[in-house]
């Protein structure tokens, strides 16, 4: 083989796996994609900061207080919490997650916001 050809070999495969297509997966840089697609334009969107796919559960980082997490009625069902509920939905579709984890959403300044599965 040619050097020429090696070298056009080698750049292939590094080009196909930095762009994804060499089999492996980046189930974070997945569901990024998948979630903006389907919820950027929710009026709650632009409230996450940050958003990680870990090996046991998806954390969502959000610039939202605690008031954002109840209802007036004591039940978790504000702004966090439809968060959590559409991204546990995307990460199953997606499979970033299996099912078996959880999704935790934080609030600024670190606070926990709750969590659903």
């Amino acid at each position: 083989m040619s050097p020429k050809a090696i070298a056009v070999a080698g750049l292939s495969a590094i080009a196909l796996a930095a762009s994804g297509c060499g089999g492996d997966s980046d189930p974070d840089a997945e569901f990024r994609a998948a979630f903006k697609k389907k919820f950027g334009e929710a009026p709650w969107y632009h409230h996450i900061t940050g958003i990680e796919v870990k090996d046991t559960a998806l954390d969502i980082t959000t610039d939202l207080g605690p008031e954002s997490a109840w209802d007036g009625e004591g039940e978790w069902s504000g702004t966090s919490g439809v968060i959590c509920r559409a991204a546990y939905g995307v990460a199953i579709e997606t499979g970033a997650i299996d099912g078996g984890e959880g999704v935790g959403v934080m609030g600024r300044d670190g606070v926990g916001l709750g969590g659903c599965a």
